[in-house]
């Protein structure tokens, strides 16, 4: 779902003069508590955090999923889910991603996506902790630690296979 920032500013507009009472009589209190008011204001507007793309559901995390209906199901979804959040708080303008999840089909694609909602990818995270279908072998009793040193190749394989794909699309994490 797209929404124009003509439509964020409108409904905006409905709320200033509450919110501009509400800032003043909080710029008051930080004043009279010789708090710098637009040191705390600038690093607010500062403040980002990438959203992780496993948290775009209802329910949940990187370890497993419990899907509800309305979630994102591919990585084009959850990157129009970010680009609305981003757009709504201007704070979340990056995403993390999640391979083997997450592997997109085009990285130019992916990357003119993100562009297109001012996103940018931050981590790269690695499934080492969870066998995907049709895996030399299983991380049932550790991963990168094993004492199997197939399973530890296998495991730094796969690391070195998303810090490529963090490279094609751009990460600097």
């Amino acid at each position: 779902m797209l929404i124009t920032p003509e439509q964020i500013h409108d409904l905006n507009q409905l709320q200033a003069s509450a919110h501009q009472r509400q800032w003043d009589k909080l710029s008051e209190e930080f004043t009279k508590a010789d708090l710098p008011v637009d040191t705390i204001m600038q690093r607010l507007i500062d403040f980002q955090v990438a959203i992780p793309s496993w948290a775009l559901g209802t329910g949940g995390t990187r370890f497993g999923r419990f899907s509800g209906g309305g979630e994102p199901r591919t990585l084009e979804e959850k990157i129009e889910d970010v680009g609305l959040l981003h757009a709504l708080n201007r704070s979340g303008g990056a995403i993390s991603l999640h391979i083997p999840w997450d592997i997109p089909k085009d990285a130019a694609q992916t990357k003119a996506q993100m562009e297109s909602h001012g996103l940018v990818f931050d981590a790269m995270n690695s499934n080492t902790f969870q066998d995907k279908q049709g895996q030399a072998r299983s991380y049932k009793f550790g991963s990168l630690a094993h004492t199997d040193r197939q399973v530890r190749q296998q495991a730094i394989d796969h690391n070195v296979e998303v810090i490529e794909i963090g490279q094609q699309l751009g990460s600097q994490a």
